[in-house]
């Protein structure tokens, strides 16, 4: 994986992991793979992996039990849905607009837009 200069990569890896309970390729309940194992794949430090799981734990996205592992939270995927929401809707959307006003975009090409790439799924 590569990764970018404008985040630490921390955060990056807590990003990865959320995208995949988003996704549910990681289901609520289950296991994540260990901090070293993560470390190894991501080719990281485990410290940096650590930081990433204990920043999801504290979001109450990823829970410690003790001796036993690392899961996925019951309800992480509707909290990280509702926070990517409300940033894709408060943050990101309007930056589109903004860019597309420059651009001479009107909403209604917009909405054409995002019904033809609808139809072509």
């Amino acid at each position: 994986m590569e990764w970018r200069a404008d985040q630490p990569i921390y955060r990056q890896i807590a990003d990865v992991i959320a995208d995949r309970i988003v996704d549910a390729s990681l289901l609520e309940g289950s296991s994540i793979p260990s901090v070293r194992q993560l470390a190894s794949d991501f080719r990281v430090n485990h410290l940096t992996v650590n930081k990433a799981y204990q920043s999801l734990i504290d979001d109450e996205v990823l829970c410690a039990k003790r001796g036993v592992g690392v899961f996925v939270c019951e309800g992480a995927r509707a909290k990280l849905r509702d926070t990517l929401r409300h940033t894709f809707f408060d943050i990101e959307l309007p930056r589109v607009y903004d860019k597309a006003q420059r651009l001479g975009i009107n909403s209604r090409q917009l909405c054409d837009r995002f019904v033809q790439w609808e139809q072509e799924q």
